[in-house]
């Protein structure tokens, strides 16, 4: 039983006594008792009565709760300090469950039909990460007259988002509140906050930020997963012609099996979609085999941001498009050309770089070259070692 628990009890059981008494009176009065005479007129004790036993007895009861005062009041002084303490733990606790049944699918325990949001449904029930259908449309394909593409979006790690931002107290969670209260505008991510045009206040997304604190894994592991992030990223670009075999053979008899025109129509876009897929796949496999580390760390650490479309590729799939060449721009700035020399110049820039890259900048900060922080930078020191946080500097001032 907590503390929290029995005052409760407590409270419970002095309102019960409270009512019992009202309740006695109010009887009592029903009762019509025998008339009393007024207590100015009821005969007291005797003054050698008075000054003597009562007077002690009255000294007792004062001695004994000024010793209870004297003990507690120094007590309750020790321990105020460990009472806030555990009142602040208390509060993170429970902001954590709250967002635990935020964050919760179907498959965990904390879900509830009527509260939780099924973020686990995209970022994973362990916020690793995984994947989510999503729809692009002619506008974010760059052409109007495209036909809207079903796709799949690679949904990034939760489990580790603190370590890519700001440790500083008081801007710390302020750029993932933002994600959730704003959402990404054209990805699958919704604005979760009211200010967003979502249906959560500001309670429930600060919730949410206390869970997702919780689930944080070790710096250690934090590491490990951006070497698994390589694997299978190497991985997929070595199965995707097989994936996009298999598309081809389902196509083919699809279209063997079509009734009208109009299926025949369909099939046999799948099955050149499903031809292009294995042209890509193989030119991407090659591709994959003959990058260096910085490219493959820029590519599985940098490119969700600066390099648009790369969150739905897939070379086995026909039909959607291929992302941009690399570090274009998308939500973070175009990387290409002389845009990171200018920001950064010179073999000094290279120092400045990597500051930038491992620790990053507070909003409104300088970094680079009259370059002004909006906070939406993360930093990887803590995730990369400096030899693979070079590699990447060493890629981005060559694209």
């Amino acid at each position: 039983m907590t503390l929290r628990t029995l005052l409760i009890l407590i409270n419970i059981a002095a309102v019960l006594v409270i009512v019992v008494i009202i309740g006695a009176k109010v009887l009592s009065v029903r009762r019509e008792p025998t008339e009393r005479p007024a207590s100015n007129r009821t005969p007291f004790y005797d003054d050698d009565v008075l000054e003597d036993a009562h007077l002690t007895k009255v000294l007792r009861w004062t001695l004994l709760f000024s010793t209870i005062v004297a003990i507690v009041l120094p007590l309750y002084w020790l321990l105020e300090p460990s009472r806030q303490d555990q009142e602040a733990k208390g509060f993170e606790d429970r902001a954590v469950e709250r967002g635990a049944v935020l964050y919760a699918n179907k498959n965990m325990p904390a879900y509830e039909g009527a509260k939780s949001l099924l973020c686990a449904d995209c970022h994973g029930a362990d916020g690793g990460g995984g994947s989510r259908s999503f729809v692009l449309a002619p506008d974010a394909q760059g052409d109007p007259k495209a036909t809207p593409v079903q796709e799949v979006w690679q949904v990034p790690s939760l489990n580790d988002i603190f370590y890519r931002y700001t440790e500083d107290p008081t801007t710390m969670v302020q750029q993932v509140t933002d994600i959730i209260t704003y959402g990404r505008p054209g990805t699958p991510m919704p604005a979760w906050g009211v200010a967003g045009g979502g249906p959560k206040n500001v309670q429930s997304v600060s919730d949410l930020v206390a869970y997702l604190r919780s689930i944080q894994v070790s710096p250690a592991k934090a590491r490990a997963a951006a070497d698994q992030k390589i694997k299978d990223y190497q991985t997929l670009a070595a199965t995707s012609e097989a994936t996009a075999q298999t598309n081809l053979g389902d196509a083919q008899k699809k279209l063997d099996e079509a009734q009208t025109p109009e299926q025949r129509a369909k099939y046999q876009g799948e099955i050149e979609a499903a031809r292009e897929g294995i042209r890509r796949s193989r030119a991407y496999a090659d591709e994959v085999a003959q990058m260096g580390q910085g490219e493959l760390l820029f590519n599985t650490q940098c490119a969700r941001c600066h390099t648009k479309g790369w969150s739905t590729l897939d070379p086995s799939n026909g039909f959607v498009p291929l992302p941009e060449p690399a570090g274009s721009g998308a939500l973070g700035p175009s990387l290409r050309g002389d845009s990171v020399e200018s920001q950064f110049p010179g073999e000094t820039g290279k120092q400045k770089q990597y500051d930038w890259v491992a620790v990053g900048a507070e909003v409104n900060k300088a970094y680079g070259v009259r370059g002004i922080s909006s906070g939406k930078m993360p930093h990887f020191g803590d995730i990369l070692s400096r030899a693979q946080i070079d590699a990447i500097i060493e890629y981005e001032r060559n694209l």
